[in-house]
């Protein structure tokens, strides 16, 4: 199943909007080879991460990550004079990490500074050389088939409650689950969450934290000693066609169980592999509490609360690693 992703994705600014906010000059490849071939006094910086670089690069360039926040620092030591004429190049168009890095040296005076148009995938593409010295990095990996077991060790239910005028937050222990992976897509799932091993971690004072613990696993919210644990089952996994890393890429219905109630929600997610062919995902997500029967404070079920008001959504946020 694939999904469009436009209502889920953020705003974001014109594709030339950064142009015309900053001065920068563009240099074409064809220009750019002719300036390598008649030997112009010129230094060439490669913005992406090392093992980019290290994959594959243009020749003679050196390499200074952008996105590092000691980049500047690193230029400073490749480039001393700042009236040194400066090319930059990132992977492509449809990144802007090149023109990123210009607006940052701009910004310390350099004054000579050109943005490779296309990037090294345009260079590559027009059939100019690259200096190979590894393997391609897989720009989107596939997930890989089979039962993925979840880590406990490295996954975990993050909470946050609040009320008028204070927030706390804490973790819940995952003592289970599963995913499997057909196809290279989620196909089912399923979690189990340890209510006993709630905690807070915002309550520096022991005392007042242990009383916080007490009553959220009191009858007045979870209950555990009834209710040890709580559940998510997957129903439907869909793709996000078009999503871009760091933003959703699945859309997820599940039964959330929670107490004596199951209630199916629907949560987008980033669900990406990881290493050695582990599966990892992080989802964030509110659910009001009073539609599991988490009533107390409701301003729905009660009046005249006073300080006792809790507000009714509870913000739920997960990381799991499955192996």
């Amino acid at each position: 199943m694939h999904t469009d992703t436009s209502k889920f994705r953020e705003n974001r600014a014109p594709e030339n909007e950064f142009k015309e906010n900053t001065m920068i000059n563009m240099i074409s490849c064809k220009e750019l080879y002719q300036w390598m071939t008649e030997e112009r006094d010129f230094i060439i910086i490669d913005t992406l991460p090392p093992e980019f670089f290290q994959s594959r690069h243009l020749a003679n360039a050196r390499n200074a990550c952008v996105f590092e926040i000691t980049f500047s620092d690193q230029i400073r030591e490749i480039v001393r004079d700042v009236n040194t004429c400066i090319v930059l190049y990132d992977s492509s168009t449809r990144s802007r990490g090149a023109e990123s890095a210009a607006k940052k040296l701009s910004s310390h005076n350099y004054t000579q500074l050109y943005v490779l148009s296309g990037g090294i995938e345009e260079w590559e593409g027009s059939g100019y050389p690259v200096i190979i010295e590894g393997p391609e990095i897989e720009e989107e990996p596939i997930l890989a088939d089979g039962i993925h077991l979840v880590d406990c060790s490295e996954s975990r239910l993050e909470w946050a409650g609040r009320n008028l005028f204070k927030k706390h937050f804490g973790t819940i222990s995952i003592s289970g689950g599963e995913i499997t992976v057909k196809n290279g897509e989620v196909a089912n799932g399923s979690i189990t969450f340890d209510m006993r091993t709630i905690k807070n971690c915002d309550l520096q004072d022991h005392q007042e934290n242990s009383l916080l613990i007490r009553h959220l696993k009191s009858d007045d919210f979870f209950d555990v000693e009834y209710f040890p644990t709580a559940g998510f089952e997957l129903i439907d996994c869909g793709v996000l066609v078009g999503a871009t890393p760091g933003s959703p890429n699945y859309f997820i219905r599940g039964n959330l169980s929670l107490k004596d109630v199951t209630k199916e929600v629907s949560i987008p997610a980033i669900i990406v592999p990881g290493e050695n062919g582990s599966v990892r995902a992080q989802a964030s997500f509110d659910i009001d509490r009073t539609e599991w029967h988490v009533s107390y404070g409701s301003g729905k079920l009660f009046e005249k609360l006073g300080m006792h008001l809790v507000n009714d959504t509870i913000s739920l946020e997960l990381f799991i690693t499955a192996r």
